[in-house]
């Protein structure tokens, strides 16, 4: 593995910063545009396998109605793993906040684990695991 050049390494904290933004603004059927037709996610339990996967996970998520989240994503890492795949981890603190409730509590602190493919749409996830802190 060795150094990712800058431009591919900006590409990639885009895609990062994208991921949490469309979650946090409740737009999780965006997120597959996000991926590979083959990623793999694993999310709190969860394996959600390529579009099909992707599709039914968004809507899970937009069942969860009352609740908010902000996603702080921090210590992106990266590593280019050959010419059109990357490697790479970034913290997470999430904050959510529920209607009707006071404020906001931290409900997740953990890192993701990614695997990043170059397509001639720019960089995709091809694999994306979430790991609580207290699991590493």
């Amino acid at each position: 593995m060795g150094d990712i050049p800058i431009e591919d390494r900006l590409a990639i904290e885009e895609l990062v910063t994208e991921y949490a933004w469309l979650l946090d603004h409740r737009r999780w059927h965006d997120v597959a545009g996000l991926c590979t037709e083959d990623a793999v996610l694993f999310i709190r339990g969860r394996e959600i396998l390529g579009a099909a996967g992707l599709a039914e996970w968004a809507d899970y998520r937009a069942q969860k109605k009352s609740r908010r989240t902000q996603h702080q994503m921090t210590l992106l890492r990266l590593e280019q793993v050959e010419s059109d795949v990357a490697a790479g981890t970034a913290a997470l603190v999430l904050h959510v906040a529920k209607t009707g409730g006071s404020g906001t509590y931290v409900d997740l602190v953990g890192e993701y684990e990614d695997q990043y493919a170059r397509t001639p749409d720019g960089w995709r996830f091809r694999r994306r695991r979430l790991v609580p802190i207290d699991q590493t």
